[in-house]
């Protein structure tokens, strides 16, 4: 989003779903409050956070839902490769999902790019 006002890192590290809806609420506030052309949301899963992006988490049809509104989901590979080993084979994540290599180095990215950092 080149010209929004806003620049959003959200942490997503806990198994909660209540956490995961509050995380949602937050992101579509900001959406209504800012207008989508003018807030970048980044929601960054990692450790038992990983499993709100699960192909069959609670919260799936909304992460479907604010993607489409713009709303970036980025996944841990190295989460996806500990789960893996206890799985036998890779989580099976959203289709939404941006795996990056690492979720806190993507954290620390987006800081430093400018990203307000916020943990619900």
């Amino acid at each position: 989003v080149p010209f929004a006002e806003a620049h959003v890192v959200i942490q997503v590290s806990q198994d909660d779903p209540a956490r995961w809806d509050l995380i949602l609420n937050n992101a579509q506030n900001m959406l209504n409050y800012f207008g989508q052309s003018k807030v970048q949301i980044v929601i960054v899963a990692f450790g038992p956070g990983l499993k709100m992006f699960l192909a069959d988490s609670p919260v799936a049809e909304r992460i479907g839902a604010l993607n489409a509104e713009g709303v970036e989901f980025d996944a841990c590979h190295n989460t996806m490769l500990a789960m893996s080993k206890k799985l036998g084979h890779m989580p099976d994540l959203v289709p939404q999902a941006v795996i990056v290599p690492a979720g806190i180095v993507r954290i620390m990215q987006l800081e430093a790019h400018g990203f307000q950092y916020i943990k619900p």
